[in-house]
């Protein structure tokens, strides 16, 4: 186990379950699609209604616009977390152990996996603009995932919020983050907002 150097710091009041966060039955009637494997993470759609999502084992997954048996399209040889189509209908995976990776046919590339020498050690979520832009957050880059609740105690905020251009450009947008992870852009582009679970919050970036 990696040793930790933890941060002290004060957590926020427990929020209760009420109101928006009371519970509900809104899932009770559900249709589920059942995968392969363990771990389905994240889902996207293409231009054509299929869907998309990765397991555990590294697979990535397809199915048709009305379910049934999925087809392994490829594995990224890592664990899969956040999946995005652009508008090419190519896939993007957030690979946690892998970085940012792209299929389009074929085995799948590695668009980026470290920032001026740090590596990623957990590459979480993404989310694409209308020009290509992939926004995508790095949830540590001190504890890998099987490590991931180190980076919780220790509390160091070593996540951070990037941007890979089309023309391959990457650029940091927000460093500092307390265990980066999901994120959106909104529908006119022109803020994102993610969710920082180390300090239980969403946080907006104005772009």
């Amino acid at each position: 186990m990696p040793a930790i150097k933890p941060v002290k710091w004060n957590p926020p009041p427990v929020t209760r379950f009420e109101g928006p966060f009371a519970a509900n039955d809104r899932l009770a009637g559900v249709e589920l699609w059942r995968t392969p494997g363990e771990g389905p993470e994240d889902v996207a759609f293409d231009s054509q209604g299929n869907l998309y999502t990765g397991l555990a084992d590294g697979r990535v997954l397809r199915f048709g616009p009305g379910g049934g048996e999925p087809n392994v399209l490829f594995s990224t040889g890592g664990r899969p977390l956040g999946i995005e189509v652009d508008q090419e209908d190519r896939v993007i995976v957030c690979d946690a152990n892998r970085g940012l990776m792209r299929w389009s046919g074929g085995e799948p590339k590695v668009l980026v996996d470290s920032y001026q020498g740090t590596d990623f050690a957990i590459t979480n979520n993404a989310s694409i603009g209308s020009d290509g832009s992939i926004y995508f957050t790095v949830s540590s880059s001190r504890f890998n995932l099987a490590d991931y609740k180190l980076d919780i105690i220790e509390h160091s905020g070593t996540g951070r919020v990037f941007v890979h251009r089309p023309d391959g450009e990457v650029e940091l947008l927000v460093d500092g983050v307390q265990f980066a992870n999901g994120i959106a852009l909104a529908g006119d582009e022109s803020f994102a907002v993610f969710a920082e679970m180390g300090l239980y919050r969403l946080r907006k970036l104005w772009l």
